[in-house]
């Protein structure tokens, strides 16, 4: 399915988490020239390259990352609610699915969930494809695969799906590298998300 829409450009990757449910989707975005960019929302490895290196190798980065985004007082642990926000935030699925899943992983019933608990989640193949759409995006810029960008990466990227680099563009990508050493971490892509979907605030 193509979509062509017109949209800023702080609206393309929270439009592209939106497509993408069962089959492989695309989103169209429309700059100032006119011309299309697609962002593709496949699940999967719709990204992986030959010569790529085993997911196994990687995933936990970008697993821990997802965890970590969601954790915002630091305490190593989630609570279920703020575990079946990011879940659904994920694109998992519908609420009663992100439950079912929760009751399977949080046999304690304790009201949090840890890294590990969360890592067992992420485990079962169906979790990870039906929760890939924003790693598939991410991992379209991450070259080395150790889970960060440089911002010329990622405005590489963007160059590439056709959109126009500008100052606006720049100056958001500037603004995810939180400690300034030019890469971007996917964490922090991960949470720039989570506000801007209103998850965190």
């Amino acid at each position: 399915m193509l979509v062509s829409i017109t949209v800023s450009f702080s609206r393309f990757v929270s439009l592209c988490l939106q497509f993408g449910a069962e089959e492989e989707h695309y989103l169209s975005l429309s700059n100032s020239k006119g011309e299309i960019a697609k962002c593709t929302t496949a699940k999967g490895d719709a990204y992986r390259k030959e010569g790529d290196p085993d997911p196994a190798d990687y995933e936990k980065l970008y697993f821990k990352a997802e965890f970590t985004s969601m954790d915002k007082t630091n305490r190593g642990k989630l609570t279920t609610s703020e575990f079946v926000q990011l879940m659904m935030f994920l694109g998992y699925g519908e609420r009663w699915k992100v439950d079912e899943l929760l009751k399977s992983i949080n046999k304690e019933g304790d009201g949090y969930i840890t890294i590990d608990e969360f890592f067992a989640a992420m485990d079962r193949p169906a979790v990870k494809e039906g929760t890939s759409r924003l790693r598939n995006i991410f991992f379209k810029f991450d070259d080395n695969k150790d889970g960060r960008a440089t911002k010329e990466q990622i405005l590489q990227g963007f160059k590439d799906m056709g959109v126009e680099v500008d100052d606006e563009i720049k100056a958001k990508v500037t603004k995810l590298d939180t400690n300034n050493d030019g890469k971007v971490a996917y964490q922090d892509f991960v949470q720039s998300q989570l506000l801007a979907k209103g998850v965190l605030k």
